[in-house]
């Protein structure tokens, strides 16, 4: 439930302004679209990323299927790589944003509440790892 909470925090960051121009306020994904209309992707790393931004949603849909199946450590390794992914871009851009002072910028609100929901998520996600293996001691054990 903790990492499933942490995921809707994500997917909701994603959806929040992440950059400011002027009055004009755009999500992540508009912003990726601002950042090819411009043409600043030329086929590097960086473009490599903002396709991979794109495939979050389904990968977070993947681990929610994942986990509803029983496949708890299988939606647990996913939800890992996925807030890492995300918290490692949604802390530099919190880090970077300039404050709300400045009309041309990274905003502070999507990456925010991306970042703490990838925290969340991946407590929630290490949390489904050790209640598996205390679980699985358990039975090796023989304790009921």
């Amino acid at each position: 439930m903790i990492a499933a909470a942490g995921l809707v925090a994500v997917v909701a960051g994603m959806f929040l302004p992440w950059f400011r121009s002027g009055a004009v306020l755009r999500d992540s994904f508009q912003l990726i679209g601002v950042i090819q209309t411009l043409g600043f992707l030329r086929g590097d790393v960086l473009e490599v990323l903002l396709y991979i931004w794109f495939a979050l949603i389904p990968v977070v849909t993947l681990s929610v299927v994942a986990y509803t199946l029983g496949l708890h450590r299988t939606s647990a390794t996913i939800c890992v790589v996925l807030t890492i992914f995300t918290g490692t871009i949604s802390g530099v851009a919190t880090v970077e944003s300039g404050g709300e002072e400045s009309s041309l910028g990274i905003a502070g609100t999507g990456p925010t509440v991306t970042l703490i929901g990838s925290l969340v998520a991946l407590i929630g996600a290490v949390g489904i790892f050790v209640s598996r293996r205390r679980s699985a001691s358990r039975i090796a054990g023989g304790e009921p």
